[in-house]
């Protein structure tokens, strides 16, 4: 199926590779090249997910794509004030829980990400977001990527290719809050802390770009 959608000999394709092909998709996100890298994506963990399930006797593969290769869900690790750093292990996490729902879909498996820090520093004093506005903090966000799978029960939704990506954002936290996007620096706006929270919680993408 992989190799007749994008005329690609797959057959040396190897664990590493698939590493390499995850990341690009996750670098070009906002990019025209994204949609493709995501297909493709989509396609082969579709394909390896179902490859256990197959039975010879030409019954549909156990599971389909109900959502392809994107961000799924975002969350705030810290707010880093004008020239304050933090340091140490800085780890951050993100999850789904059975049970939880992305967008109307019970997810029916867990999955968790870490995203490591070194170093956290926040803005030096005098910095600008692109709109202007004094920069007050350094937001930094972890976001949860996968395919969101359907089957084989009904209704049932499963997370599978977890990939954490951490990213940093200028921010000025005040009422409204204003951050700009970690690719391509377009300023969101919030009316406040909590809904920023909340919006990238549920839609991480449009803080990336």
């Amino acid at each position: 199926m992989v190799e007749e959608t994008f005329g690609e000999d797959l057959s040396d394709y190897t664990a590493e590779d698939d590493e390499i092909l995850t990341e690009a998709a996750i670098a070009q996100y906002g990019t025209e090249q994204f949609d493709r890298l995501s297909q493709l994506v989509t396609e082969l963990t579709a394909a390896a997910w179902n490859q256990s399930e197959e039975s010879g006797g030409g019954e549909p593969p156990a599971y389909t794509v109900e959502r392809p290769f994107g961000p799924i869900k975002g969350a705030c690790f810290w707010e880093v004030p004008v020239a304050v750093s933090l340091a140490g292990d800085l780890t951050g996490l993100v999850e789904i829980s059975r049970g939880d729902r992305v967008q109307e879909m019970k997810i029916s498996n867990s999955v968790s990400v870490e995203i490591p820090l070194e170093q956290a520093d926040g803005p030096s004093d005098g910095t600008h977001l692109a709109n202007g506005k004094a920069a007050t903090h350094r937001v930094f966000t972890g976001v949860l990527w996968g395919v969101i799978l359907e089957g084989p029960g009904e209704a049932e939704y499963r997370v599978a290719r977890p990939r954490g990506a951490g990213y940093a954002h200028l921010a000025q936290i005040s009422s409204p809050l204003y951050v700009e996007r970690a690719g391509d620096r377009a300023v969101v706006t919030c009316e406040h802390f909590l809904e920023f929270q909340q919006t990238l919680e549920r839609d991480p993408g449009r803080f990336l770009s």
